[in-house]
């Protein structure tokens, strides 16, 4: 029987920040990360053919840092980048599918287990639910129509 995870919100937030501070210092955090993402799915390598690998290193680690200050939602900036990395991941920009992003949270989740020299089973719980939140934003923004 599985022991009940009693943290709250708040708890779960710092559990998954910290986390994340310990995995991204390991030097292969981004290659590791996109090593699962293309063993979880394939087709998704045909995002990034034509990709400045230096440069998407830097995108993912920015990203990743406005979806964990979106989590809360006292960040103003946070909340105007992750609105902006919707629209750009939309139907109307990357057309980053929806049903990818599950992939993407599994292969993060995976990266941060391999590179967090603290992780613990219960992480992944944290991880998932936290990282959810924003990424349910962004899916939600797809099919959206932007103001141009």
């Amino acid at each position: 029987m599985m022991k009940e995870r009693k943290k709250t919100w708040e708890q779960k937030v710092k559990i998954v920040n910290d986390s994340f501070l310990r995995a991204k210092k390991t030097p292969n955090f981004t290659k590791l990360f996109y090593q699962n993402l293309f063993f979880l799915k394939p087709k998704i390598k045909d995002y990034f053919v034509n990709t400045d690998w230096p440069h998407q290193e830097k995108a993912l680690f920015a990203g990743l840092d406005f979806l964990l200050k979106f989590l809360d939602q006292k960040d103003k900036n946070a909340r105007q980048q992750v609105l902006r990395l919707a629209v750009s991941h939309s139907i109307h920009g990357l057309k980053i599918h929806p049903h990818d992003y599950y992939y993407w949270i599994e292969a993060l989740i995976l990266t941060c287990d391999e590179c967090d020299h603290l992780w613990e089973k219960n992480f992944a719980f944290y991880w998932r639910e936290c990282i959810s939140f924003p990424i349910t934003f962004m899916i939600s923004q797809y099919f959206l129509k932007t103001d141009d």
